[in-house]
């Protein structure tokens, strides 16, 4: 039995998240992952103009000015809505797209409450996604970055290994669309989450496109839509939502 906990935003508490929370979670991050693939292929085909006009990224725009002026920064702020920048702006944009997903931490089960001490919770007691106060549930995440044709992948490992025999409970896009996220069983002589990341991943041939930065108990896994889940053993992996 496994709890994992999530964030509908990165502001707030951690949350339970059973089956219900999850395919609530997918439909939201849907139409938001459509953007962010949207403004990059944008950006990686040079096809940047009347990107200016689109009123979402206008709002961003706009948003990104006053903190920018607010943080003493008006130069920056100029800068911005030069069209000679709006490659580095878009790029921007698709980050702040991101931020908006709701994420998983598949790793931990709970958080114990604790102070907040960010500018959005300071001095409120909650369970806060803080590395030191996270109880680690037996699974673990590999963030595999870059690695072309993600669901080309993920085809190749489906037909070279039994994910399920593997301890693999699910696969899945990230946003960027050229990234996968599994999540699987830990095995006890494999060590820390850093260790279990490599040990599984030299396993299925795909070392070198594992994010080292992955080793934290407290990480974020944002969440994509339910096109973008290749694999799923919801059985397994939500079980906890039943009891």
């Amino acid at each position: 039995m496994f709890r994992i906990t999530y964030q509908v935003r990165t502001y707030l508490p951690m949350a339970q998240m059973g089956l219900e929370e999850w395919q609530q979670c997918l439909r939201k991050a849907g139409p938001i992952v459509k953007r962010i693939r949207e403004v990059l292929k944008a950006i990686a085909t040079g096809k940047t103009q009347g990107w200016e006009l689109a009123q979402d990224f206008q709002q961003w725009l706009a948003d990104e000015e006053l903190k920018l002026e607010r943080d003493g920064k008006p130069g920056k702020a100029v800068a911005l809505r030069d069209p000679k920048n709006i490659a580095e702006a878009l790029k921007g944009f698709a980050a702040g797209l991101k931020t908006t997903l709701p994420g998983a931490c598949f790793q931990a089960s709970d958080f114990a409450v604790s102070m907040g001490t960010k500018k959005y919770n300071k001095g409120r007691r909650d369970r806060w996604r803080e590395m030191r106060y996270a109880y680690l549930n037996g699974l673990v995440v590999i963030d595999a970055d870059h690695v072309g044709d993600a669901r080309e992948l993920f085809g190749r490992l489906k037909s070279q290994f039994d994910l399920k025999a593997e301890g693999i409970l699910l696969v899945y896009v990230s946003a960027s669309g050229d990234g996968l996220k599994l999540v699987f069983r830990a095995r006890k002589e494999w060590g820390n989450l850093i260790c279990q990341q490599y040990e599984m991943a030299s396993r299925l041939g795909i070392l070198d496109y594992v994010d080292d930065s992955c080793k934290d108990s407290s990480r974020l896994s944002f969440l994509t839509g339910a096109d973008d889940v290749l694999y799923c053993d919801a059985e397994t992996l939500f079980e906890s939502s039943k009891k």
